[in-house]
């Protein structure tokens, strides 16, 4: 009899193993089902995610410390130069953390990524409301048209496309051609599948 003679174990016979030998079973399914090539524009995406993150914290820390020495300490009552330099430094210490996340490919890449992305959006908001009607309005404009939100876009649909490739595994463990549910449908990996 040859391997392709045996029949694979059914849903029934598997359901009466042990958690432990379901585990295994699950181990060894997710060691041979192929993973999405990291060749090509995807690579392309991580080096220039890294180039994002990590240039963006490095270039941040001298704009931070030029802030920190222009900026009045108070503006129409408030702390105006601790709400931009805090602002500033928090967007530098998330760039850092997810350039960190991206380089050592962990997953939790995504969570730095939508964190990075949206004070960049903040900042991007903050800049143009209080800028508007001064002689920086322009500037922000510019800033923020050309920098923060391209590159919020650009960290967004990487963490779509982050996403798709780990659900195309998904789909293969759970026996469904890798491209058969979309991002936006795929459900909640943690709750249960319902079986039809």
């Amino acid at each position: 009899m040859s391997g392709h003679d045996v029949r694979p174990p059914g849903r029934d016979e598997v359901m009466h193993w042990t958690d432990s030998e379901r585990l295994e079973l699950a181990r060894i399914l997710d060691d041979l089902i192929p993973r999405p090539s990291v060749k090509g524009p995807l690579r392309r995406r991580r080096l220039l995610v890294l180039v994002i993150t990590g240039g963006g914290a490095i270039l941040l820390g001298p704009w931070i410390a030029y802030l920190s020495s222009v900026l009045p300490p108070t503006e129409s009552g408030g702390a105006w130069r601790t709400a931009w330099v805090g602002l500033d430094s928090a967007l530098a210490v998330t760039l850092a953390v997810t350039a960190w996340l991206v380089w050592h490919r962990r997953s939790l890449a995504l969570v730095g990524l939508a964190v990075s992305a949206t004070l960049l959006i903040v900042d991007a908001w903050f800049d143009l409301c209080l800028s508007w009607g001064t002689s920086e309005q322009r500037g922000s404009i510019v800033t923020s048209c050309l920098i923060n939100l391209p590159v919020s876009v650009y960290l967004i649909t990487t963490i779509v496309t982050m996403l798709h490739r780990t659900f195309a595994v998904i789909q293969q463990l759970r026996g469904a051609p890798p491209e058969s549910v979309s991002v936006w449908r795929q459900p909640v990996v943690t709750q249960s599948v319902q079986h039809r």
